[in-house]
């Protein structure tokens, strides 16, 4: 029996992103908010400006930059350009911005560690870092 290949991350980014621009694509008029014209003007731009590019996240470091910056646009639109009123509207302004951030910032191959206090961070001693060689005990 022929097991079936998953594609591997690097060809899920390109997936994953037009997904993501068809989702934006189509939102105004699947959550109702369509007859906000600075929204929906909103949208065409970010799916013919950034759309194309997101198709290229995986292969073009630069392309996964500016459609990072194009999530950022994005999440931040609604207050700039006046429709933020519209509830329905912002949140899935902000939403589909962070997404398409996050995915972007993976293809780019930016990492984020993890912020932690300084007091709550273990430190090993020196004993622990050196390996038992197998005559010490």
């Amino acid at each position: 029996m022929k097991r079936v290949r998953l594609p591997s991350t690097y060809e899920r980014l390109p997936l994953a992103a037009g997904a993501l621009i068809l989702w934006i694509a189509l939102s105004p008029w699947v959550w109702g908010f369509a007859d906000s014209h600075s929204a929906v003007a909103n949208h065409v731009a970010v799916v013919f400006g950034v759309g194309p590019l997101a198709l290229l996240i995986a292969n073009l470091r630069p392309a996964a930059f500016v459609t990072l910056l194009g999530g950022v646009w994005l999440a931040v639109s609604p207050w700039l350009l006046g429709y933020a009123t519209d509830h329905v509207a912002w949140l899935n302004e902000l939403v589909s911005g962070v997404l398409l951030i996050v995915l972007c910032a993976s293809a780019a191959g930016v990492r984020v560690s993890r912020l932690r206090p300084a007091g709550l961070i273990r430190r090993r001693s020196a004993a622990a870092r050196i390996p038992n060689s197998a005559g010490s005990q």
